[in-house]
């Protein structure tokens, strides 16, 4: 069977929760489709999932009913596929009132787009790269031999994990900080079956930071924990350095105290042997 029709349903649903909505000329505009297969698209669906949607005359839509809401969704993966799909808008240097998504702020983490294909060309092939590289320990270009096998945003950073032929270890390099590179023809070194810290997974736990008053934990617990106590997320080891700044949440709460830090992490001990210093 063609893996399309389920691709589509996802595509649909994923509009469908997010948008609110599927209109024929919307999905028309999104999907490059004609009037009469888009409606056969929006029809099987209908029948694939009874009760979801509701005509709409005046917006000529189907509207999602309360029971599509009760579905099961991978939240994070749909809302980033819904927006690759929509589209989304900065602030800057545009002044139309037809959107409702924005991104706020620029992202100055796109890679070069030469880099970001043959690092993943790599990976993909599993072959060694040549780099020039810059750190922060070393901020001149420098030649490392790497071998990567994944390729990851992290926080606002895009980074390879690769295993490091200098320093004989599975080290993440910033996308941004290669100055240069050239594929060579020797096969990768080590593989991702290797990384260790790749392989193993931690469980966050988050907890309203401790400093704040009960009021305003409640509030945290509100936002980021539907009104428990706390949010278990589980994370590569290799990232979780990653995770934690990128969620601002302290690690040492008797020194990074409210308002800069409302979040904090309950079992640092647990973390503590996979956290790079920062």
């Amino acid at each position: 069977m063609s893996k399309e029709p389920i691709q589509r349903s996802e595509l649909l649903k994923t509009l469908l929760l997010w948008g609110g909505r599927l209109g024929n000329a919307r999905l028309r505009e999104l999907l490059g489709m004609k009037v009469t297969r888009v409606s056969q698209l929006i029809s099987e669906f209908h029948n694939e999932h009874p009760g979801w949607m509701e005509w709409d005359s005046i917006s000529r839509s189907y509207r999602a009913t309360p029971a599509a809401y009760r579905s099961k969704l991978d939240a994070s993966a749909s809302l980033g596929q819904y927006l690759s799909l929509v589209g989304i808008s900065h602030t800057q240097g545009e002044s139309s009132n037809e959107r409702t998504l924005w991104n706020a702020f620029p992202d100055l983490s796109v890679p070069p787009v030469r880099i970001f294909a043959q690092v993943t060309e790599a990976a993909d092939l599993s072959r060694q790269l040549q780099i020039n590289y810059r750190s922060m320990g070393n901020p001149k270009p420098h030649q490392r031999k790497i071998s990567p096998h994944s390729v990851i945003r992290a926080g606002r950073r895009w980074h390879v994990r690769a295993f490091c032929s200098t320093r004989q270890e599975f080290r993440d390099f910033a996308l941004g900080r290669i100055d240069s590179l050239k594929l060579l023809d020797m096969p990768s070194e080590r593989t991702a079956n290797e990384d260790l810290a790749w392989n193993t997974l931690l469980d966050v736990r988050l907890i309203a930071h401790p400093g704040l008053n009960q009021e305003q934990q409640d509030m945290i617990r509100f936002e980021y924990f539907s009104n428990t106590a706390a949010r278990v997320e589980r994370c590569r080891a290799a990232m979780v350095s990653y995770f934690i700044q990128d969620l601002r949440a302290a690690t040492d709460p008797s020194k990074q105290l409210p308002p800069e830090f409302q979040l904090a992490v309950e079992n640092m001990e647990d973390l503590r042997k996979w956290m790079f210093t920062v």
